[in-house]
């Protein structure tokens, strides 16, 4: 159960990181300057969402910066549990609007 939880908060980050790149950027998300990163070094073809293999780069560059979650997913190698539980329409890609809505998920639950 805490390995779900904690794929949903590094999938938080994500999204934070796709909105501040993208014209659905708001002024009340702040990402920090490594979620960014890893977004942008992720996101390989600029599309703003994330295909399976982008988000483990995504994961994978979280890990190196030192996200506790992030260093989790990759030392149990459950990328692809996290990206299913993020991917709720099941279309092989992940969007802003799906992390929110895993990031609330994950809130609501604590």
């Amino acid at each position: 159960m805490w390995l779900k939880h904690s794929a949903i908060a590094c999938l938080a980050l994500l999204m934070s990181a796709a909105l501040s790149s993208s014209a659905l950027a708001t002024t009340d998300l702040k990402p920090k300057k490594s979620e960014i990163t890893a977004f942008l070094k992720a996101d390989v073809n600029k599309d703003q969402v994330l295909t399976r293999k982008e988000f483990k780069t995504f994961v994978r560059a979280m890990a190196e910066f030192g996200q506790s979650t992030a260093k989790k997913i990759r030392f149990f190698g459950a990328y692809g549990f996290a990206f299913n539980i993020v991917d709720k329409n099941k279309d092989g890609i992940v969007t802003p609007m799906e992390m929110r809505s895993a990031d609330d998920d994950f809130r609501t639950s604590k």
